[in-house]
């Protein structure tokens, strides 16, 4: 057996630690003060030096220190964790309490492993080596069994029993913030989060599991102008998230728009995450021969932050028709977002087209035909000048109906595009029909 301890100094959530070493080991118990890894079984998967490697990465993301040693058990491993050495026959006696209650929680235990302490500091007795030379017989007769206990556990005769540890069902993470440290700002906030999302997403990810829903909220001093407690935010994700950042904007959104409305104009005392809702993951090896997954992440964040802007309904995929009108050149795919390329493709039935080798380059917004006038050198819109700076040459012709049967032909139409580039506005697209009357389609940038 070989096992890994992170003692740490200072208080620390260990749970939460414990949670972020999931990916190494699932076989994890808690002290008090460390964090108990059995990784003598995945040594096929890493060194020790890579994993106490990988754990100090980890803890200075989040903003954690810790002790780092493997031994051979737990006693061993948190006594060299600890004591910072690989000597531990040099360790003074005072170390036996740590061999004998390594959770640290046995407290009659310890008193009585610190009297025996005293009475061999009287006889000259003054670290684990003269200690280990004493004869059983000798500690036995005034000691009893606790003497037997710490000679056994310094030998490594006795094995210490794995308390059981389970990862808590519900994810929350809470900063209480100083009185008057600051009053609603949406920065602070932002940054705090970033602390909260960094931590979160650690532990899911070492579930393998991602985010479907999250809840934040508030706290706020109350008073006669703030009656509320706290501000409540819950966020179901268009796709599930799994990184900071994207999860970050999106909530930058909500948050911004919300203190815009509504001003905190109290001191902000708490902020809590809370995850509400997860769907499973995917942990694999990276491509490392394209980045389609970065990709995909990539382009659901994006989805994400649109849906929170825009509204989901207005967020859908567009599939190419075969119609001359822009206006008409595609349609609505509905629940497709959470889809790759791939999957997309068969489940609309369609074979991606590349729009750029079918059809000249479209506006970026399309609106809908709006007739305008255009005189010597001006564009008028919506009884607004426009002064011309240049007019493109012919762009394209789309007529249709002709060739569409009987009843087509008394819808057919024909038009010619054309680019104008305005003083003081975007580019439009502009197009005229036979009878001379020009419509404004949309706009490029």
């Amino acid at each position: 057996m070989r096992v890994a301890c992170l003692y740490f100094k200072n208080l620390t959530p260990l749970l939460q630690v414990a949670e972020l070493c999931l990916r190494f080991s699932p076989q994890i118990c808690l002290g008090k003060s460390a964090v108990f890894i059995e990784i003598g079984k995945c040594h096929r998967l890493y060194s020790e030096e890579g994993f106490i490697l990988r754990v100090r990465v980890t803890l200075r993301r989040l903003g954690f220190e810790a002790q780092i040693a493997v031994g051979s058990d737990i006693t061993d491993a948190f006594v060299r964790a600890k004591y910072a050495t690989d000597d531990t026959d040099q360790l003074p006696l005072v170390a036996l309490v740590d061999w004998a209650d390594p959770f640290e929680k046995e407290v009659v235990l310890q008193k009585n492993v610190h009297k025996m302490i005293e009475a061999f500091s009287r006889l000259g007795v003054k670290n684990l080596k003269q200690f280990k030379s004493i004869p059983l017989a000798e500690l036995v007769s005034r000691f009893g069994s606790i003497s037997i206990l710490c000679m056994q556990r310094l030998r490594g005769e006795v094995a210490m029993p794995w308390p059981y540890w389970k990862p808590e069902e519900i994810i929350i993470e809470r900063s209480e913030f100083p009185y008057f440290e600051f009053y609603g700002e949406l920065e602070p906030l932002l940054f705090k989060l970033k602390e909260q999302f960094d931590r979160i997403f650690q532990r899911v990810w070492a579930r393998n599991l991602r985010v479907q829903k999250m809840q934040v909220r508030i706290f706020c001093e109350t008073n006669s102008q703030s009656p509320s407690p706290f501000r409540h935010f819950e966020f179901d994700f268009l796709t599930p998230q799994s990184t900071t950042k994207a999860t970050l904007n999106i909530v930058k959104e909500r948050l911004a728009r919300d203190f815009e409305k509504t001003p905190v104009i109290t001191p902000i005392e708490a902020l809590e995450t809370k995850v509400l809702t997860t769907t499973p993951g995917s942990i694999g090896q990276k491509n490392l021969l394209h980045n389609h997954e970065e990709q995909l992440e990539q382009f659901h964040a994006l989805m994400g932050q649109l849906a929170e802007v825009h509204g989901r309904e207005n967020i859908f995929h567009a599939a190419l028709t075969e119609d001359r009108r822009p206006e008409r050149s595609w349609k609505k795919i509905e629940n497709t977002l959470a889809l790759d390329e791939k999957k997309l493709a068969l489940k609309i039935n369609l074979t991606p087209i590349d729009p750029a080798t079918k059809v000249p380059l479209r506006p970026t917004h399309l609106v809908r035909p709006e007739k305008i006038e255009i005189t010597l050198g001006f564009v008028l819109i919506r009884q607004k000048k426009f002064k011309i700076l240049m007019r493109s040459e012919f762009v394209e012709r789309i007529t249709g109906g002709w060739s569409e049967g009987i009843e087509a032909q008394s819808r057919s139409f024909e038009r010619n595009y054309y680019q104008y580039e305005l003083e003081g506005a975007p580019t439009i697209s502009v197009f005229e029909t036979p009878d001379k009357k020009f419509y404004l389609h949309g706009y490029y940038g």
